[in-house]
């Protein structure tokens, strides 16, 4: 499918998931899911069961989050360490997921890398996003939340925590989705449920500050460069300003992630690509300054909009094994992955990414 000249990404309907339908409805969302999404490890999701009235409202609380000055954020402040990766995060705490993927890429392309990661971290006070983590409060040994006290922000812990659930439903629902689509074995699909308790998914609010004009005359200028997510799929819902971009693996190009308030966008991790025996790749995404649109500041000095977007990452349980599923295995006669547990496949990715432990 063509807009512009450009490939356009799939849409899919997966009400008959989180609506309740009947089986034949499901096994034809779940053939479309797998036609949709498999070619570039994304798909858009309609019908995914979140209330509009409840997106709404995380929006403008993640505004009044941001907007809150740096002190009061800091009342709940990331530690020091990967473990546990939850509470705010000011702009310059994480690094480009660009400068973490250097580590497998042929020599050409650390270059490019480097390059792009090295002018952002030279600007990084304009540049770098801030963010706040939520996860599960059942999981307090492994990773537990760090709240803002009550007055500074009244409600966000109730709101992030119902969304949070909310989001763990819709998450269930497209996991059963992928789990019909790759034909699994009814053994195979209870272990793949089994490891995706919910305890170890992670809400995300994201704020790009606006961009000053004059820094954009840099062509390499990104907001966050090519990546990949480690968890087993994402959701991702982001404000009017647009930006995200999934890789076309057909044209080596990128493809826009149109924003649209009835629409979710999901894409596979490498978890989930490892369990389904490469069936499902995972998705390579940045995120780009779409138009690099300007507005006047009180000041007079041309910035881009600011960007808000909510990810919800869906990992699979510490210690469960992440393997090739056997009858996926015996339908490509090989396994393309050695197993691995999701504690030691993203402790090793966070020492990569986080300043503090570098």
């Amino acid at each position: 499918m063509h807009l512009n000249g450009t490939h356009v990404i799939p849409t899919v309907d997966l009400s008959a998931f989180t609506s309740g339908g009947d089986v034949q409805s499901r096994e034809e969302a779940a053939r479309e899911l797998a036609r949709s999404c498999r070619p570039h490890g994304c798909v858009a999701v309609t019908g995914h069961g979140v209330p509009s009235a409840l997106l709404k409202e995380a929006f403008d609380t993640s505004k009044k989050l941001f907007d809150l000055p740096l002190e009061e954020k800091m009342k709940a402040p990331h530690p020091d360490a990967f473990r546990p990766h939850r509470g705010y995060s000011a702009i310059g705490r994480e690094r480009g997921a660009a400068k973490g993927a250097m580590d497998t890429e042929d020599e050409k392309r650390k270059e490019e890398l480097k390059r792009v990661t090295d002018y952002k971290v030279s600007i990084l006070s304009v540049l770098a996003v801030e963010s706040y983590e939520i996860g599960s409060d059942e999981n307090p040994f492994e990773q537990h939340n760090i709240w803002l006290p009550e007055d500074v922000l009244p409600g966000f812990r109730h709101l992030t925590t119902e969304l949070f659930w909310r989001l763990r439903d819709t998450s269930m629902a497209i996991l059963d989705a992928l789990i019909m689509s790759l034909g699994l074995s009814e053994e195979e699909a209870v272990y793949v449920r089994s490891i995706h308790s919910g305890h170890n998914n992670q809400l995300r609010l994201l704020h790009y500050p606006p961009i000053p004009t004059e820094v954009l005359k840099n062509k390499d200028l990104s907001r966050l460069g090519e990546h990949k997510d480690f968890s087993s799929f994402t959701l991702l819902f982001q404000d009017t300003h647009g930006g995200l971009e999934f890789a076309n693996c057909e044209t080596g190009g990128f493809m826009q992630a149109t924003p649209k308030w009835d629409t979710v966008y999901v894409n596979i991790g490498d978890m989930f690509e490892r369990l389904s025996n490469g069936f499902y790749r995972a998705a390579t995404h940045r995120v780009t300054i779409p138009g690099r649109e300007s507005s006047s500041t009180d000041g007079g000095t041309e910035v881009t909009s600011a960007r808000y977007s909510i990810p919800y990452f869906v990992g699979p349980d510490y210690d469960g094994v992440i393997a090739p599923q056997q009858s996926l295995v015996l339908a490509h006669q090989n396994a393309l992955y050695e197993p691995t547990t999701y504690r030691n496949f993203s402790e090793k990715m966070f020492k990569a990414t986080l300043n503090s432990v570098s």
